[in-house]
């Protein structure tokens, strides 16, 4: 086919930025739902007068179903089309926020909860697969870092309109919000997107779908509970521990299918790319970073300096602007300088902030607390979306959107397991302080007269001696709590530092090479010509 511009319409706009402005929409509204409703938990508890395991599933149910559905987008790409099918997973997302904004009943809310997750759930993959096609390889990370915009910037939002309608609106405006840009972005994609080659003959693994959605939810669920269960928890175990076995043979059972020449649910052998494999555990780590710090942030604000839900997120506003502008700086750099010329120094940035926070205080002022997290937010900013371009780098064109939906699903389980990990560290290590500090408490002479102190205070208001005692007792309890809860918020803390270190030795075997692999070449050929261009992006699907 003969063209003469790949990727430009005359006096306009190219349709390569076309596409990236398209699908920023759906990732946004996917992301920013991923944390918007978790401020609002305490009022939908109350609004159901549900208690807080029962309303937990609203958030459970949305991550099972991302997990459990990302799997299917290569089959569904190859059978309908990649545009299509994009605009099929908005429409259903955008549904699923409607119906949400409507459910009269926790359990109704629950069941619309996972259709929006699962329509959710294709729009990454989906969307890293569009631009991937259109972009050449040396421009691959500045679409990346054009892709990471909404992918930072939702989750710092998420907070801060969550709690504005909590504080000033009704819970369903929650879901609502997604409705007119979902409207606006199938409207977009469906007049400008172009489609995709569609491969009728492609069979359904019927095996690995059903091993890999009970593999994915067991596991998932467990993972969810832990925070609530423990890890002790039998439930918990039978869950973790089945999960993974059925994930264990879901993976034989693919690789098997693979070998017999026919097309399996996911194509595990992307992991014997060698930027492929190694990109993706340092993922895990960042993503545990990220998603760990938006878990336990909220935390300090609110629980511990008595911030509401709307002062929080205004807190937070400005890491979103700082990783707007590092996101977009890491692509540019990436294309320039390779993958490990920008993610090491950005890791060590993220190691310095995690120390820094891993310090803080009941009395930090905020000034100081913002100006760590924006650090963090630099260094993310600087990690996530260029590492989605070295693990993608090398991937063969016809597995691209296999590798993207394998990349997702490992994001989703890195994600569960950082929230899972660091809210049982911070339950069991507050229970440990508190028992230090209430031994040196006891044994420490001073508790007599702060005793007799309180005591003299509280029989001053009118309280009788045994009252007394026990308010006195009842404060320094509060007092030695909120200090045991500071204490595990700094491990946590700890713990995402030392799990940063290892991202930055595995990222030391992160290959830079940025060009994708055609089907019959060596990884360092690409395009040269507009004909070039458009065979590379013929053989994509």
């Amino acid at each position: 086919m003969q063209i003469s511009a790949p990727a430009a319409r005359r006096g306009g706009l190219s349709y390569k930025w076309i596409v990236a402005v398209v699908v920023i929409f759906g990732i946004f509204m996917s992301v920013l739902d991923s944390t918007i409703v978790n401020i609002a938990i305490p009022r939908l508890q109350s609004v159901f007068g549900a208690d807080i395991n029962s309303v937990q599933w609203i958030l459970t149910a949305y991550i099972l179903a991302q997990g459990v559905a990302t799997p299917l987008t290569g089959f569904f790409s190859d059978r309908i089309g990649t545009k299509r099918f994009y605009l099929i997973s908005l429409a259903a997302f955008t549904l699923g926020s409607a119906l949400c904004g409507l459910a009269w009943s926790l359990p109704v809310l629950i069941f619309f909860r996972i259709l929006q997750g699962a329509g959710g759930a294709f729009l990454l993959p989906l969307s890293i697969a569009l631009l991937y096609r259109e972009f050449p390889p040396e421009e691959r990370g500045t679409a990346m870092g054009a892709l990471g915009i909404p992918i930072l910037l939702a989750p710092a939002f998420g907070p801060t309109v969550g709690g504005y309608i909590v504080t000033f609106a009704d819970w369903p405006l929650i879901f609502y919000i997604n409705v007119p840009i979902g409207i606006l972005g199938i409207i977009l994609g469906a007049l400008l997107l172009h489609e995709s080659q569609i491969v009728s003959n492609t069979r359904f693994d019927a095996a690995g779908f059903l091993l890999s959605a009970v593999g994915l939810t067991a596991l998932l669920y467990g993972l969810s509970d832990a925070s609530t269960d423990g890890w002790g928890s039998g439930k918990v175990l039978i869950c973790l521990f089945g999960g993974i076995l059925l994930l264990a043979v879901f993976t034989f059972v693919e690789l098997r299918t693979a070998r017999m020449g026919q097309q399996p649910l996911l194509d595990l052998r992307v992991f014997a790319n060698g930027p492929f494999l190694t990109s993706n555990l340092a993922t895990v780590i960042v993503t545990f970073a990220l998603y760990g710090g938006l878990f336990v942030v909220p935390l300090y604000l609110q629980n511990l300096r008595g911030l509401s839900a709307y002062q929080s997120g205004l807190l937070l506003l400005p890491q979103a602007f700082a990783s707007m502008i590092t996101v977009v700086i890491g692509g540019r750099l990436v294309d320039r300088l390779g993958v490990r010329a920008v993610v090491i120094p950005g890791l060590i940035i993220l190691a310095i902030a995690l120390w820094l926070l891993s310090t803080i205080t009941l009395n930090t002022p905020y000034g100081t607390f913002q100006a760590m997290l924006i650090l963090r937010a630099v260094a993310l900013g600087l990690c996530i979306q260029p590492l989605s371009v070295s693990a993608l780098s090398e991937i063969r064109p016809r597995q691209l959107a296999q590798a993207s939906a394998v990349n997702t699903t490992v994001r989703f389980i890195a994600s569960s397991l950082g929230i899972a990990i660091l809210a049982t560290l911070i339950q069991t290590q507050t229970k440990v302080h508190y028992s230090h500090l209430a031994e040196r408490v006891t044994s420490a002479s001073p508790l007599g007269e702060l005793v007799t102190h309180l005591q003299a205070l509280f029989v001053s208001r009118g309280a009788t001696l045994l009252a007394a005692q026990s308010s006195a007792l009842s404060e320094i309890s509060g007092l030695l709590h909120r200090q045991a809860y500071m204490l595990a918020i700094q491990d946590a803390f700890l713990l995402s530092l030392a799990l940063t270190i290892v991202a930055i030795i595995v990222t030391f075997f992160v290959r830079s090479n940025r060009r994708s692999v055609p089907d019959d070449a060596p990884a360092t050929s690409a395009p040269t010509s507009a004909e070039d261009l458009e065979a590379e992006r013929a053989q994509y699907f």
